[in-house]
């Protein structure tokens, strides 16, 4: 099952390199939406770009579970657009590539097509609760909880959302304020009520540093 599609600049000593840092979000949208789209053994497909592969272009590696094809990409030009134009512009070519190994892998298309129609719906834009919305209760179940995470280009936020026994919303709060590049430890983390007013948020993903943040939320 696949769970990871990069886009990004793999090229040593390239100046170009700073574009890995911004396109994890519409990676990760355009992924969310591929879950159950069968790739049999494959898990990661990457789409390395550089402003110009020449005689290259054609490069395709299948190695155990990972692919990658190489596309050519207009630094130049992204660099003149918007934010919502360079992510659009992230959206086209991860989706290319996409394409490609759909093609060659002899993979369906549809998915992939429903994927990039349900990024631009979501305006590139990716947010989600934690954890397929799952609650957890105060001890004395006066409060709930759960977590959103906004992760965007160029920022990535993480909040509490404080509900009340009849699950309306008292309280949103951003508690943490990250690098969209380091945003992966979100999958992996856990939380839990350590007293009435007192949760427990900790960082507990393989190549973290065991952050763990301490919310009042009451």
């Amino acid at each position: 099952m696949l769970n990871q599609i990069t886009l990004a600049c793999y090229e040593q000593v390239s100046n170009h390199q700073f574009i890995n840092a911004q396109t994890w979000c519409v990676a990760e949208l355009y992924c969310s939406f591929l879950k159950r789209y069968k790739t049999g053994k494959i898990v990661k497909c990457n789409v390395s770009i550089k402003d110009n592969w020449n005689e290259l272009i054609d490069y395709y590696e299948r190695y155990t579970d990972v692919i990658t094809v190489r596309l050519n990409f207009d630094f130049d030009a992204y660099l003149k657009l918007s934010k919502l134009e360079m992510k659009r512009m992230q959206l086209n070519h991860l989706h290319k590539g996409m394409m490609v190994i759909a093609q060659q892998e002899g993979w369906s298309v549809d998915q992939l097509l429903d994927a990039y129609n349900y990024s631009l719906r979501q305006n590139l834009l990716y947010s989600f609760y934690l954890r397929n919305n799952r609650w957890k209760s105060s001890p004395d179940r006066a409060y709930k909880i759960r977590f959103w995470c906004e992760w965007d280009i160029d920022s990535f936020d993480v909040y509490y959302v404080l509900f009340d026994r009849q699950n309306q919303e008292l309280k949103r709060s951003r508690f943490i304020k990250g690098n969209p590049s380091e945003g992966e430890f979100i999958y992996y983390v856990d939380w839990k009520w350590i007293d009435n007013k007192t949760v427990l948020f900790s960082n507990n993903y393989k190549y973290g540093n065991g952050e763990v943040w301490t919310i009042e939320v009451v």
